[in-house]
């Protein structure tokens, strides 16, 4: 699950979109522009193996030369998402990734966040996790859970003519989907939930994510004209400058006929900062539908409430003679429906400013299925084999 690091990934993608050379698209505006095709080794893998001597389920999305990894060891259920160093190639091609944890989770004498170097490939990942002591990562695919494959779009776009600086804007845009032709209901949801299409939008998940990035890069464009109209273009901030868009995506669990699709979301389009998100989208690939609450408990939002409340306190370190404004916009915590589940427990994601401020990022509430058990529905029991 993609959190805070979106603000990182927006650092390291605009790195990557100023050193950019593109061919010339638009010479009328002094502009430069690039599509990049999709590279031939675009793929999604589930893995099982160790951590150390901890048995884990790692999901690897690669998509040209960007990866998107989390993994969660199944003695705790919870999923922890890697931070791809982008120019981090080490020794024997491996990849250097930083461990994300929401800060209120992280030990604070720790100091750091653990890195991970990990040599991927389609057969097998093997590597080095390094935090409070050493341990060797080892992982093989599985075939269990349901083919996917990721679809994307990358572009770029400079413009020049500028005293001070070079406007650029970059977008990034990667999705899931299933393997199967058949299965265009989920292609459906993508787009309504994830890209606000209408339902009777008949385009591909490719056609879809092509017409959205190119939508932001002409808005891009448009804004520039604009400030050069208004002949403030040498006074602008540099970073009002610099637009940026991405949507990134990978599960979080996929088995039992379930997969749950974790898509983080930020851009940057001017302003103080840039806004991000993380959207769940729980599926049933076997019903072929996405799942509300009600599919996984039968619980009124009066028993819920307290329930949630009492794990933010305990996530968050807020002691129970202290009021939730502390974090909180209010006293009491609303109910979410973007939740998702893993083999030991079920999360509840509320997006910046949702219930908080800016600054405490997304809240990430756990809860585990021995808290759950008496409201889990019966079906879902069974499916999960809990």
């Amino acid at each position: 699950m993609k959190k805070i690091s979106f603000l990182f990934l927006a650092v390291l993608t605009l790195c990557f979109s100023c050193k950019h050379t593109d061919k010339k698209s638009d010479n009328s505006s002094g502009s430069d522009s690039l599509a990049l095709a999709p590279a031939p080794d675009n793929y999604y893998l589930q893995y099982e193996g160790t951590i150390g001597d901890q048995p884990a389920v790692m999901h690897v999305v690669k998509f040209g030369n960007t990866y998107d990894v989390n993994y969660t060891l199944n003695n705790e259920g919870q999923t922890i998402d890697l931070l791809f160093q982008k120019d981090s190639l080490l020794k024997n091609d491996s990849l250097s990734f930083i461990e994300f944890a929401p800060r209120a989770l992280q030990d604070d004498s720790a100091g750091t966040d653990a890195a991970l170097h990990l040599l991927i490939r389609t057969d097998g990942i093997t590597g080095f996790k390094f935090g409070s002591k050493t341990e060797r990562v080892q992982f093989r695919p599985t075939e269990g859970g349901s083919a996917f494959v990721p679809v994307g779009y990358i572009d770029s776009i400079r413009i020049t003519g500028f005293k001070k600086d070079t406007p650029t804007a970059f977008t990034s845009l990667v999705l899931l989907e299933p393997g199967k032709a058949t299965d265009t209901w989920f292609t459906g949801l993508l787009k309504k939930n994830i890209l606000g299409a209408q339902t009777t939008d008949t385009a591909s998940l490719q056609t879809a994510l092509t017409q959205f990035g190119r939508s932001f890069i002409e808005n891009f464009r448009d804004d520039i004209d604009t400030m050069k109209a208004a002949g403030n273009e040498d006074e602008a901030p540099f970073s009002m400058m610099h637009y940026d868009q991405q949507i990134s995506s990978n599960l979080i669990y996929n088995n039992n006929g379930y997969a749950i699709l974790s898509v983080g979301n930020y851009a940057y389009t001017g302003g103080a900062h840039g806004m991000y998100g993380q959207t769940m989208l729980c599926l049933d690939m076997q019903q072929q539908k996405e799942l509300a609450l009600s599919d996984v408990l039968h619980i009124d939002s009066a028993t819920l409430q307290p329930i949630l409340e009492q794990h933010l306190r305990t996530r968050y370190k807020i002691a129970q003679n202290k009021p939730l404004t502390d974090i909180l916009f209010d006293e009491r915590l609303a109910l979410t429906d973007n939740f998702y589940f893993t083999p030991k427990g079920i999360g509840f994601i509320y997006q910046p400013y949702e219930v908080a401020a800016y600054a405490f990022g997304l809240i990430d509430i756990w809860v585990p299925y021995t808290e759950l058990r008496p409201y889990l529905q019966t079906a879902f029991i069974q499916r999960m084999g809990i």
